[in-house]
């Protein structure tokens, strides 16, 4: 029984869609996670932020919530680029971090932006794909990573976690 229950263990870190991920729903936003995350309540750099966590086999993934609109500061054309601009640098003060590649994701209505990224970490390269999101009030950051090693299995539960971010209506916004 155990030797079966392993194989099917080390199977699902090869096939990240064979198990049906868990859709989390926000006022602010819906997104899918392989499995139940953390949520943290936390203040950083004094903005409210929702943090939600959660790793599998393979792969580390974590969505934050940002309400900007505490700081006075309204997401707007002209603001976006250094928002965008201090966001990235938060996510590369790591000495080893080593930026891969920036690309623009179109879309009609928001304004996102994705990094690629490497880091040192125990001895072991990890690459992270972030993706920043301004609408509204709120900066979103997305992101996926694990060890390099592993980029097929990573990039696989990109494409679901990516892909499958939504956003309520909202009348309140």
């Amino acid at each position: 029984m155990m030797p079966l229950l392993r194989l099917l263990f080390l199977l699902t870190a090869f096939f990240p869609g064979s198990i049906p991920w868990e859709r989390i729903t926000t006022d602010q936003i819906s997104f899918l996670f392989p499995n139940h995350p953390q949520k943290l309540e936390k203040l950083i750099n004094n903005i409210p932020s929702t943090i939600y966590q959660t790793k599998d086999l393979t792969c580390v993934l974590g969505v934050v919530c940002s309400d900007i609109s505490v700081t006075g500061i309204s997401i707007t054309p002209e603001n976006i680029p250094p928002l965008y601009e201090e966001f990235k640098k938060g996510s590369l003060l790591r000495e080893t971090a080593k930026l891969k590649n920036e690309t623009n994701i179109p879309s009609d209505s928001i304004f996102i932006k994705e990094i690629e990224y490497t880091i040192i970490k125990e001895n072991h390269e990890m690459t992270y794909f972030k993706r920043f999101i301004f609408k509204n009030k709120y900066i979103f950051q997305i992101s996926i990573g694990g060890r390099s090693r592993h980029r097929d299995i990573i990039e696989a539960e990109k494409d679901i976690f990516f892909n499958s971010i939504s956003f309520p209506s909202s009348d309140k916004e």
